[in-house]
């Protein structure tokens, strides 16, 4: 099998998740600054690839956040950390739009 093919194979396995979060504009750059905080421990998770936040050049109160997982079941249980509990206590209320997407790459 060529490394192409198994990298291939390696992504339709994953559970890949696009989160678009909006958030309220006067509290956007401390958002950003929180989602910061947020990678390191969360790479840290059992089955957890890739966890990257984007911020929109136009709109700077919105966010992307492209996930990699091993499973569904590994990022569910990224929502019940105590960094990804104290990031939503925190910032929660200033949350306008939470969107989620959960995939798998094509073969």
């Amino acid at each position: 099998m060529s490394q192409f093919t198994a990298t291939l194979l390696e992504r339709t396995s994953v559970h890949t998740a696009f989160i678009r979060i909006k958030v309220d504009p006067a509290a956007a750059d401390q958002v950003a600054q929180a989602m910061l905080t947020l990678t390191a421990p969360t790479l840290a998770e059992p089955g957890c690839h890739t966890y990257e936040f984007y911020r929109d050049n136009d709109d700077p109160s919105l966010f992307l956040c492209f996930e990699h997982w091993d499973s569904r079941q590994a990022l569910d249980d990224h929502g019940s950390t105590p960094h990804v509990r104290a990031f939503l206590t925190e910032f929660g209320p200033h949350i306008q739009v939470w969107e989620q997407n959960h995939t798998t790459a094509l073969a």
